[in-house]
């Protein structure tokens, strides 16, 4: 929990102050210092940081303060309140972008934000056609991968052809039509074939993947998936 809370942007001090107060009801300043192993002074501060931003309440007892935590929902406030700056910024640039020369039909994104970009265009995508699934997506992105693939079961239950090690994932269990590859067919360039779009991905330390937009790419690696669907 304390890892998923400084997701959401609270500092490690915030998130061990809020995760105390989570398990302990409601506590005084001391009372939570004790309990943290932090000092008076450091954990007043903290909690005043938690109270301006909502995620924090207090009431007097006895003329002094006591702290509880506000509804679990005000951790939403924040999220929220960056993806309206987000849609507006996103709105800004579409008007005054000047698309790049060199962008044609190929995108190359690296790492665990661009593995996040593209599954966010994965996860909308109708007949989704997936060849070599690892389910390595459970280890990569664990936070959001479980709300990935139900984005995916809501839009149209994808046609998966998985390697055998998929079967020890959470992916093997999620409403999907789903077939696999024999073992000596084992490799790890997972293959995403949806909307005139084809997506090559290698999550080998670094994630690594190819975006590609053309209709006819996309019907030739449409054909072949079927015809190997055809097959198992």
């Amino acid at each position: 929990m304390l890892e998923k809370l400084q997701k959401l942007g609270l500092s490690q001090k915030e998130s061990h102050i809020y995760l105390a107060l989570v398990k302990l009801g409601e506590a005084a300043p001391n009372h939570l210092a004790k309990y943290t192993s932090s000092n008076r002074t450091v954990t007043y501060n903290v909690l005043q940081q938690l109270v301006e931003k909502g995620l924090v309440a207090y009431v007097k007892k006895e003329g002094k303060r006591v702290y509880c935590i506000s509804r679990p929902e005000s951790l939403l406030a924040s999220v929220k309140e960056k993806e309206e700056v987000a849609k507006d910024l996103m709105s800004e640039i579409g008007k005054i972008m000047v698309q790049p020369a060199s962008r044609k039909n190929v995108e190359v994104y690296e790492g665990l934000e661009g593995m996040k970009v593209i599954f966010d265009e994965i996860r909308k995508a109708k007949n989704l056609r997936v060849i070599n699934a690892t389910g390595l997506i459970f280890e990569y992105l664990k936070f959001s991968a479980k709300h990935i693939v139900k984005d995916m079961e809501k839009t149209g239950r994808p046609k998966v052809i998985g390697i055998q090690s998929m079967k020890k994932t959470p992916l093997a269990k999620a409403d999907i039509i789903v077939k696999y590859l024999p073992k000596e067919a084992d490799n790890y360039a997972t293959t995403f074939i949806f909307d005139n779009t084809v997506v090559i991905q290698v999550l080998k330390d670094k994630p690594f993947l190819i975006k590609i937009e053309n209709e006819e790419i996309f019907e030739g690696y449409k054909k072949d998936f079927d015809v190997l669907w055809s097959k198992l």
